[in-house]
């Protein structure tokens, strides 16, 4: 009897930690997810009158740390390896990886919003201790020869996660000890290490390995995703720098390539989905609106940076970009999220001798979500967050306010959903008759046929 070919899954090499290594990050995201909306939701007047107000610089730091970086944390512990053919060095480390972030991701925002000031030190000692065990521990997958664009963008992505976090110590200690003044500017370059240069320069690199296996496309040519790398890589820095020592010519340099960089990422996209031979389904949406608010933020900024406003106007355009920046990582968060759960979710329940789904058909990767449940997520985090957009632009506490609420909505329906495919799918169902799968379900089984 013939047997076909198993399909690649992000779980399924022998060199990926545990599977609750990678679901712990993405359990504890899905948590930082909902309570960044509700932050947001209550910081709403203090982001709209003064987005660097302590209830403010709180809440934006609960979306970057308890939420995305949390996340994608997560994905490069479970991915590196898989990329690399290595595994990590200590799956000990990677756990305690996790309980350091989750520190971190608290204590910091705590100390921001309410003090005592020595919250926000303690949370940025143990955020650099966290992120120092996290390099260690990637490095051995991602010192392999090989793997290509993401094994590259990984090992120059964990390098800007270093940085910033080093910026942000010293912004900590800076708040007490008063080295210098933490002017707007400064501010901003340590956001957009964090944002372009870790987070965005992650994305953009483990796309390039996820969006032709997801899609299934195989594109003649992957020059986009290269260039895409290249330029974000090298202009994050410049850009930092140029905001860091108020050096517009040095800004404008470093942000027109990592612009164009993001462009060629969006060119990469446009291949990938050119390519395809699945149908349009749900990844596609979060992936769409993901680049739509990319599009976004990229026209903010240019926006913030060539028109003749006043500096109350410019600073809320900077706001917006920086919104419109999370939204578009946000949403490639949970979009992909709703595929690498069902990866790490199906390997799992395999290897405990779960073969068949809720209808007692062969286990498929679908069966380990409820489908519209996921489809209204993707619509509360698209409108959740243009919302939040639009609050910010137009001054309104009142919308702001109400898309907090929704992304805070998202976060809960994604994690409910996702946490509790498995255990549904696990459930025994004597009565369900086995069926062949049909040609719609995400991926074939792999069983003989």
């Amino acid at each position: 009897m013939p047997v076909s070919a198993a399909p690649f899954m992000p779980g399924g090499a022998g060199t990926v930690p545990p599977a609750s290594v990678p679901l712990g990050f993405l359990a504890a995201a899905g948590v930082g997810l909902w309570a960044f909306g509700l932050a947001v939701w209550f910081a709403a007047d203090r982001l709209v009158e003064s987005p660097t107000h302590p209830g403010a610089v709180s809440a934006v730091h609960v979306g970057m740390l308890a939420f995305l970086t949390t996340a994608v944390l997560g994905a490069v512990h479970q991915f590196a390896p898989v990329v690399g053919r290595r595994p990590l060095r200590s799956v000990l480390a990677a756990r305690l990886t996790l309980v350091g972030m989750v520190a971190t991701a608290w204590l910091l925002p705590s100390g921001f919003a309410h003090g005592p000031e020595a919250l926000v030190a303690a949370g940025g000692v143990i955020g650099s201790c966290t992120v120092s065990l996290a390099a260690w521990n990637l490095s051995a997958p991602l010192a392999a020869r090989g793997g290509g664009v993401p094994l590259a963008g990984l090992r120059l992505s964990v390098g800007f996660l270093v940085l910033t976090v080093a910026f942000g110590v010293l912004y900590a200690f800076d708040r007490q000890t008063g080295w210098f003044p933490l002017l707007p500017h400064r501010v901003l370059a340590h956001a957009h290490l964090g944002l372009l240069g870790w987070l965005g320069l992650t994305y953009v690199a483990v796309a390039e390995k996820l969006w032709p296996m997801f899609l299934l496309a195989h594109r003649p040519r992957a020059r986009a995703g290269a260039w895409a790398v290249g330029l974000l890589a090298a202009g994050t820095p410049v850009l930092a720098a140029g905001l860091l020592f108020a050096v517009p010519a040095l800004a404008w340099a470093g942000g027109v390539s990592a612009a164009a960089g993001l462009g060629c990422h969006l060119a990469s996209l446009a291949g990938a989905v050119r390519h395809r031979r699945r149908p349009l389904e749900l990844l596609h949406g979060f992936l769409f609106a993901s680049a739509g608010f990319l599009v976004v933020g990229i026209a903010l900024a240019a926006a913030a940076g060539l028109a003749d406003v006043d500096p109350g106007d410019r600073s809320r355009l900077v706001a917006a970009e920086v919104a419109a920046l999370v939204a578009w990582l946000g949403l490639a968060v949970v979009g992909h999220a709703h595929k690498i759960v069902p990866f790490i979710g199906y390997t799992a329940l395999r290897a405990r001798g779960v073969t068949t789904g809720p209808a007692g058909r062969p286990l498929l990767f679908g069966d380990l979500f409820h489908h519209g449940v996921a489809r209204a997520t993707l619509a509360t985090a698209t409108v959740g967050f243009a919302a939040t957009l639009t609050g910010i632009l137009a001054a309104s506490p009142a919308v702001l306010a109400a898309g907090g609420a929704i992304v805070s909505l998202t976060g809960a329906l994604a994690t409910v959903n996702l946490a509790a495919g498995p255990r549904r799918a696990a459930r025994p169902h004597p009565s369900a008759t086995p069926a062949v799968a049909a040609p719609t379900d995400l991926v074939t089984s792999g069983r003989t046929s």
